[in-house]
C-alpha cells in the first residue's frame, strides 16, 4: 500500500520575477505621486485629453505652490475652472491680460479658453506627471467597475504569486539508468 502525499502548489518559476517587477512599478508610481505631498504639492487626476499628447487621461499631474514669476506663457498651470466651479483645470498659459488674468489653452484645443483666469484661482504650477497611475479613478467615473475590480484583482494575483513558497525550476531528467550520470 503506498501513501498519496499532496504536493503544495508552486509558482512558476517566472512568475515571480514578473510579479516583483511589476508590483515594484505599481509601488514606484504611487510613491511619485504621495511623496510630494510632505513638501505641499498636490496631485490631480486628468479627466480629459484637452493637454493631450503631453498629458493624458488617467495621469496624474503633481502641482507645487506658486512662487514669485510662475505665472508667465507657456507655464502649465491648475486652477479653478471659471465656467464651472468646484472643478479645476490643467491648462497652458498662453497670455497675460494687462488686468493680470490668465489667458489658457489646453494643448489639444484649437482656441484659448472663453473665459480668463484670475491669478487668484490660480491653485499650482504642474511640475510632475506621473502616468497611467489615475487609470482607476478615470474607470471608476466612467462607470467601467469592472475594469478597476480586474486590476485589483490581477494586482491582488501578483501580490499572492510574489509571496508563495519557494522558486520551482524546470528539473532535468535523466536518460540514464546511472544516477551520476546526466
Amino acid at each position: 500500500m503506498t501513501a498519496l502525499h499532496a504536493r503544495p502548489a508552486r509558482v512558476p518559476w517566472l512568475l515571480r520575477p514578473v510579479a516583483v517587477g511589476v508590483l515594484s512599478f505599481v509601488l514606484c508610481l504611487f510613491a511619485m505621486t504621495l511623496v510630494p505631498l510632505a513638501f505641499g504639492w498636490s496631485p490631480s487626476v486628468v479627466l480629459s485629453g484637452s493637454m493631450q499628447p503631453s498629458i493624458t487621461p488617467g495621469d496624474v499631474v503633481i502641482s507645487a505652490p506658486l512662487e514669485t514669476g510662475d505665472l508667465v506663457p507657456g507655464r502649465v498651470i491648475r486652477f479653478r475652472d471659471p465656467a464651472r466651479p468646484g472643478r479645476y483645470l490643467v491648462h497652458r498659459i498662453v497670455a497675460v491680460q494687462p488686468d493680470h488674468t490668465l489667458v489658457t489653452q489646453g494643448d489639444a484645443n484649437a482656441a484659448a479658453d472663453s473665459t480668463p483666469v484670475p491669478a487668484g484661482d490660480v491653485t499650482g504650477v504642474a511640475r510632475l506627471r506621473v502616468p497611467w497611475i489615475g487609470l482607476p479613478a478615470l474607470w471608476w467615473r466612467d462607470g467601467h467597475h469592472v475594469r478597476v475590480v480586474l486590476l485589483a484583482g490581477m494586482l491582488a494575483l501578483l501580490w499572492c504569486a510574489r509571496h508563495d513558497g519557494p522558486v520551482t525550476r524546470p528539473q532535468l531528467r535523466r536518460t540514464s539508468a546511472d544516477p551520476n550520470r546526466l
